[in-house]
């Protein structure tokens, strides 16, 4: 029925010109509404999954961003382990050095010069706030590779050459130049009895006389004196004494 049927358009121009008459047969006619239709719906589709992409885009990429920041804070929350760590180590070194570790009492120690023999010059200047002049710091990061002993009265820590030496702790450099059997040696005042020294150096930062700040550079490591390997000598004394520079390392 539908095959032969058409359907006829009028073009009538407003200024009243010529008439056109326009027969279009009924099923192409269907067939190009259902087509025009079908373009349409495919193309509504096609956007809302252009906008569906997008959207799913934004949110990957907003994703990415939150877990590399819940990487960054978990990252800060290991640093901060570490650091509550080092300084609950530093706490129990400090009242191990204070005499207020258990069984400990300073006075006593003082007096019979027994357990850690005392450690007066380090734990009167805790005791009095002076810490930046206490030597605590560790001055190279590196590997101990000999630990301070009765027979060694010192601790070497094997560094890459030309590692950066950093002072301990405040102080004034009362020796700074070359020693046949520590090689280039630097060696710090910190006042009260205390004083560090660092030998094996490769080249000196500082001079005799020069005052140092916790932290400052005071040389690069080497391998001269008696060294092995490129390392550090390190030494603490303490009324001439010599120390474990490992009691004294307290992060501060």
């Amino acid at each position: 029925m539908l095959r032969g049927e058409r359907i006829t358009l009028l073009i009538i121009p407003e200024a009243g010109g010529k008439t056109f008459e326009l027969k279009v047969p009924r099923l192409l006619m269907l067939a190009a509404i259902t087509t025009s239709i079908a373009v349409l719906v495919l193309l509504g589709l096609g956007f809302k999954s252009y906008l569906d992409a997008r959207s799913l885009g934004q949110r990957v990429t907003r994703l990415e961003r939150e877990k590399a920041l819940l990487e960054e804070e978990v990252g800060q929350i290991e640093q901060l382990e570490q650091v509550l760590m080092r300084l609950q180590r530093s706490n129990q070194q400090l009242r191990a050095i204070l005499g207020e570790s258990v069984g400990g009492d300073f006075e006593r120690r003082r007096a019979d010069g027994t357990g850690r023999e005392s450690y007066i010059a380090a734990s009167e200047r805790l005791r009095w706030g002076h810490v930046q002049s206490f030597p605590g710091l560790w001055p190279v990061d590196g590997v101990v590779v000999r630990p301070f002993s009765e027979t060694f009265p010192a601790t070497v820590i094997a560094a890459p050459r030309e590692s950066l030496i950093r002072a301990s702790g405040a102080g004034q450099v009362v020796r700074a130049g070359f020693d046949e059997e520590l090689g280039y040696l630097v060696v710090l005042d910190h006042g009260g009895a205390l004083s560090s020294q660092y030998g094996y150096n490769d080249r000196l930062l500082v001079e005799a006389g020069d005052y140092v700040e916790k932290g400052q550079p005071l040389a690069l490591s080497g391998h001269t004196g008696g060294a092995r390997v490129p390392s550090l000598y390190f030494a603490i004394r303490e009324n001439g004494r010599p120390r474990d520079p490992a009691d004294y390392r307290l992060w501060l």
